[in-house]
């Protein structure tokens, strides 16, 4: 069923809303959608509506909404924090974090980020960014919109990590694994921060920085992981212990 977001919306049952123009396009041009053809509207902050198109024209869709949609986002709050990436990379941590539920992706500039933070080209790539996850949102069937921040500096995310659950996996890390930390308890508020490093890895400062501010270090396993690969591997394992891809959790 197509999938659309009205971020102004204060969506109801048997209300009509008229879609945001890049949607009427995509409605009427891609999809060819007519009037009948049954779609779901969300409005980014966690209502979803089944509805059907009432009229529809090349400069205007009205949908009618009938009935709450389905629920699709995770108990957990899950902010990622990517050390950024170069080329693509970016692109594909953030849609398939938003695929597995994260809630924010904040990008950071770290000792070894490759490609160096510069003002200059933030803006692009932050507007390219968040269009990506509302892409991604939708593919999904997200009724929240994750938010895409902009890059932050690691003394902010020192920050960060004094305030939640921080963990930071690290490929020189011995003691600890994911999976056995994820054997704990889940923690009661949700909210969770994963840190995860550049193609390099956290230079031992940043992680004796992390860990000092109360971050856990922990390994992924015997092999070194791209830096998509981890932070891949790391939302999809806490989702699958403490989230929505395991068994359902206690409230």
């Amino acid at each position: 069923m197509p999938y659309f977001f009205k971020e102004s919306a204060g969506l109801m049952a048997e209300s009509e809303i008229t879609l945001d123009q890049q949607d009427v396009h995509h409605a009427c041009r891609v999809l060819k959608l007519a009037k009948g053809a049954a779609v779901t509207v969300a409005d980014g902050r966690g209502a979803a509506f089944q509805g059907v198109i009432c009229s529809a024209g090349p400069r205007e869709v009205v949908v009618r909404l009938i009935e709450p949609a389905e629920p699709h986002e995770s108990s957990l709050q899950i902010t990622l924090l990517q050390s950024l990436a170069k080329g693509e990379k970016m692109d594909l941590i953030i849609r398939q974090a938003v695929e597995l539920g994260a809630a924010r992706v904040v990008p950071m500039a770290t000792e070894r980020s490759i490609p160096q933070f510069t003002a200059s080209r933030e803006v692009g790539r932050l507007k390219r960014w968040q269009k990506i996850s509302q892409a991604a949102a939708a593919q999904c069937r997200r009724a929240r919109l994750p938010r895409i921040e902009p890059v932050c500096r690691f003394e902010q995310v020192l920050d960060m990590a004094r305030h939640c659950l921080s963990i930071v996996p690290w490929e020189m890390e011995k003691k600890q694994s994911l999976f056995e930390l994820l054997r704990q308890p889940r923690p009661k508020h949700g909210a969770i921060l994963l840190c995860i490093g550049p193609e390099g890895g956290f230079s031992r400062g940043e992680i004796e920085s992390l860990t000092a501010a109360g971050a856990v270090s922990v390994h992924l396993g015997p092999r070194i992981l791209r830096a998509e690969t981890a932070a891949i591997t790391a939302l999809a394992m806490v989702q699958s212990a403490w989230g929505d891809l395991g068994p359902a959790q206690e409230s």
